[in-house]
């Protein structure tokens, strides 16, 4: 329904703050002498700075573990768990988590961690830099259902990053059949790498094709642009252009977020 994210979340419109871990243990980048000690320390900064600007929620998403794996090992399920568990502690801001690229591990995780989104691919095929990549769509379904977890929602990606589609139909066709075979609640629509904007008039497109389901932007959300995208759009992931120098890795820039609040100030009140 389009009014999910009021009903869910008691929000019309959903401002979602990016949380991108350091490297988990058993990636190539990750800091052994820091540990998951360093992990959660800047994560907590994170989140607080968000949540202290009046994000609505935020996203936990291992940008970090390059090269991705469409399978997540248990020591990445393991350390992304503890992480979300320890920073989440004692704090009321919504949360959820998108562990690159396996929808199934983002399900448990934020089930796991009383989460109550993930973002995730469920339709379709892509074929890029993390080479050829098919969903696992009825699975993660499926072990929503038998994890009793209907209250995490599914915002399905139908946009790919750093990739290409192999669905030739336009892209709010995928984003059609993402709701009617994929049961997205949500749709994604992003640009085609971090930090990349979204094509405004497909964010219509899309909107358009899916009029009762909520329509989320998902790269390149800024302060420069956030009242054009909140006349067609539901919900906001930002990341990038929170970040120090606008670098999708690098830490939370407290006056960025600060400028991107006054902006979202305008059409939220």
């Amino acid at each position: 329904m389009k009014n999910l994210f009021e009903h869910e979340f008691g929000r019309r419109r959903l401002l979602i703050g990016m949380v991108h871990t350091l490297a988990l243990p058993g990636a190539p980048c990750y800091d052994r002498a820091g540990g998951m000690r360093r992990i959660v320390s800047r994560a907590k900064e994170e989140v607080r700075i968000l949540s202290d600007a009046g994000f609505h929620a935020v996203l936990y998403c291992n940008e970090s573990d390059m090269p991705y794996q469409t399978r997540m090992e248990p020591a990445t399920i393991s350390a992304m768990t503890e992480v979300i568990a320890e920073v989440q502690a004692g704090l009321k801001i919504l949360h959820g988590v998108n562990l690159l690229l396996d929808p199934g591990a983002s399900m448990a995780v934020a089930n796991a961690t009383n989460g109550r989104f993930i973002r995730a691919f469920l339709t379709g095929a892509t074929v890029g830099d993390t080479g050829l990549f098919v969903p696992d769509g009825a699975g993660v379904l499926r072990l929503r259902a038998n994890l009793n977890a209907e209250n995490v929602k599914i915002i399905c990606n139908v946009t790919p990053g750093f990739s290409v589609s192999l669905d030739s139909r336009p892209v709010e066709e995928q984003a059609a059949g993402a709701v009617f075979i994929g049961l997205a609640d949500a749709v994604c629509v992003s640009g085609p790498a971090a930090g990349r904007e979204a094509d405004l008039s497909l964010i219509k497109r899309v909107s358009a094709r899916v009029p009762e389901t909520p329509v989320v932007v998902g790269t390149g959300v800024s302060a420069d642009n956030i009242e054009a995208m909140a006349e067609i759009a539901d919900g906001f992931i930002v990341g990038t252009s929170l970040k120090i120098d606008g670098r999708t890795l690098n830490p939370v820039d407290p006056a960025r977020v600060a400028e991107f609040m006054a902006a979202a100030g305008r059409i939220h009140g």
